[in-house]
């Protein structure tokens, strides 16, 4: 699916590039976003539920949002050691207060955090405690660009609605059977002995994955049609 983002208009000119560049991102909204840094939403709901007039969103507009506060890993410990100012907590209960999803992503790598030495375990500690107490996990993604891309492959995953499509019963239902078999058994149009001859070929994930559609097509059982939904089967993006 595609997602609408918003971020913030204090954010580097950079993140934003890197948020209008991204393929699953349909539309960009820079403004001044009441809490959190990015906020990403589904690009259906875009136009009738944008924003308030101080830039942050409804959250009885009836749509779904996740927010992400962004620090990289020098903001991040001035935020928690800061005496004066808005605190990194209170940023988290504001985001939480607002939106149904929040994270705090760093843009930085748990390493990073040994450079302020004394300090390094308290940093930690905070990491954890917001996670833990908070509900908010606090998750370093190294690279600003790798950053902007968990945000909206996670916003995406609360986003998406898992499917509901009940598995075909009979199709290996035996829980004690290699998981792969398992799995092939429920793909659609596939059952029991066609699951087996699969898994007698291609015993295992990494297997299958290089099969073509013709080598799909030499299983016994195995027509064009049925090859080419196995194939997409474990090809279909994430």
């Amino acid at each position: 699916m595609h997602v609408s983002v918003s971020v913030d208009d204090r954010e580097p000119s950079a993140l934003v590039s890197a948020v209008r560049t991204h393929d699953d991102v349909t539309e960009v909204n820079v403004s001044r976003l009441a809490s959190g840094d990015i906020v990403v939403g589904d690009a259906r709901d875009a136009r009738e539920a944008l924003t308030r007039p101080d830039g942050s969103f409804d959250p009885d507009d009836g749509s779904m949002r996740v927010a992400f506060e962004r620090k990289t890993v020098r903001d991040y410990a001035s935020s928690i050691f800061r005496r004066s100012g808005t605190t990194l907590g209170e940023q988290v209960e504001r985001m939480n207060a607002t939106y149904p999803h929040s994270y705090v992503l760093l843009e930085g790598n748990f390493a990073d955090v040994e450079e302020f030495g004394d300090r390094a375990s308290a940093i930690r500690g905070s990491m954890a405690s917001i996670t833990a107490r908070e509900a908010t996990p606090v998750i370093p993604c190294g690279t600003q660009r790798l950053l902007v891309d968990f945000a909206v492959r996670l916003g995406r995953k609360h986003l998406e609605s898992p499917s509901t499509r009940p598995l075909r019963a009979g199709a290996v239902p035996n829980r004690n059977e290699p998981v792969t078999k398992r799995m092939y058994g429920c793909i659609e149009g596939v059952g029991p002995t066609t699951a087996a001859a699969l898994y007698d070929a291609y015993p295992t994930v990494e297997a299958v994955l290089s099969a073509t559609v013709s080598d799909l097509q030499r299983i016994e059982g195995v027509g064009e049609i049925r090859a080419r939904a196995i194939h997409k089967a474990f090809r279909s993006r994430e």
